[in-house]
């Protein structure tokens, strides 16, 4: 197998770690296609920060791969000497009757996370940033983070090349030409290059379904956006002061100089409801509708925001799964293509895992967690209703 040709495309988080993953284990011949540059401005894995937290209701494995994912960005975060992971701690506002905050809970307590229940006037006393009135079941973790997206793609890009890697930029590649299974796979690409492979990993993002149309997988493309607020005081904003945020779809980071855009006091806080259906190559409008209820509800969360300044929207994508599960498999008609894509918006956390379970679909070996769930074939009932609305 290490005389094998892989290619992957794609230099998100995903295909940058499988890229890691293969190489860290021998294989000799890893090569990485990206339509652009590494950490370019459209790409779902650019930016300043990522969410790392455990809570994901009474779903144990998820929380369990979210503490397996941690260990792998401390051990990159040690090879790539730079800073990948800040420990911030999250507050979650939650209710008792959500089925999401009391079931976080209990599943990190059962893992022996440092999870603690706060009273409301423990947290008014401690976090009194917050409008906490309308939320009856609060949570705190201080294990939660952030990991600071962008450089830790450009810490793998490191980590691959001193590996023997290659990563070829600038190289969009258009088709995949796989009909004759006893001849190597051919990548042809925009710029008029072809390339061949052995086995192909597709971790392309939202532009899955320009390569993979022929599956029709059941992913929808949706449009997100970021915003910034500057004019806050760093004496009740800044790190270790207001944590990681999440209060039902809202979620936010404290201010702190290394993810705070490009000043030193901005706060980021978004919405993780799933937005308008969107083409990864359009350039689309702000939606100024979405901006201003998403305005409202960090008002009523958070009420020094209604005096501080929206300095930036930044816009970007999800590839979302009906499930909101991963999809992690071969190509049905060709075992020597293997694609991950659905990461909903979740994604980002678990790269280096994801990374890892990707090349054991590749080289045959035994996944660190058991890839049953992320099968394709789970939505063989319904694929097609569910692409009726994949952009």
């Amino acid at each position: 197998m290490n005389q094998q040709r892989i290619v992957i495309v794609g230099a998100g988080i995903v295909g940058l770690s499988a890229a890691y993953a293969l190489l860290k284990q021998g294989i000799t011949q890893v090569t990485v296609l990206e339509q652009e540059t590494v950490d370019h401005v459209r790409g779902t894995s650019h930016g300043l920060s990522r969410l790392l937290r455990f809570e994901y209701g009474a779903d144990l494995l998820y929380s369990e791969m979210v503490r397996l994912s941690l260990h792998r960005w401390q051990a990159l975060e040690h090879l790539a000497q730079r800073t990948l992971y800040t420990q911030t701690g999250i507050l979650v506002l939650g209710r008792e009757n959500d089925s999401y905050t009391k079931a976080s809970y209990h599943i990190l307590r059962e893992l022996g996370l440092t999870t603690q229940r706060l009273s409301q006037h423990y947290c008014q006393e401690h976090f009194p940033q917050f409008n906490t009135q309308p939320y009856d079941m609060l949570t705190y973790n201080a294990e939660a983070g952030l990991l600071h997206a962008s450089t830790c793609l450009r810490a793998l890009k490191g980590l691959i090349l001193k590996l023997g890697g290659k990563i070829y930029e600038a190289q969009r590649v258009e088709r995949i030409l796989h009909a004759q299974q006893h001849q190597p796979i051919r990548l042809v690409c925009k710029s008029g290059n072809e390339i061949t492979a052995d086995r192909v990993i597709v971790a392309a993002g939202p532009w899955v379904h320009h390569l993979l149309g022929e599956l029709q997988l059941p992913v929808r493309l949706t449009r997100q956006y970021i915003l910034y607020f500057t004019d806050l005081p760093l004496s009740s904003f800044q790190l270790h002061v207001f944590p990681a945020f999440m209060a039902e779809d809202l979620y936010g980071f404290p201010i702190y100089s290394t993810c705070a855009g490009s000043g030193p006091s901005w706060l980021k806080a978004a919405s993780h409801a799933f937005g308008a259906p969107v083409d990864p190559d359009e350039v689309a409008a702000v939606d100024n509708y979405i901006i201003e209820q998403t305005l409202q509800k960090l008002i009523e969360l958070i009420p020094a925001i209604r005096d501080a300044k929206l300095a930036q929207i930044e816009s970007c994508m999800y590839d979302v799964s009906p499930d909101e599960d991963f999809i992690l498999d071969h190509h049905p008609d060709d075992p020597r293509i293997i694609f991950g894509t659905g990461l909903t918006g979740h994604g980002f956390k678990f790269g280096p895992l994801l990374g890892e379970l990707l090349s054991s679909i590749v080289l045959n070996t035994q996944p660190a967690v058991p890839l049953e769930r992320f099968r394709l074939a789970r939505f063989a009932a319904t694929r097609s209703i569910h692409t009726t609305s994949v952009a």
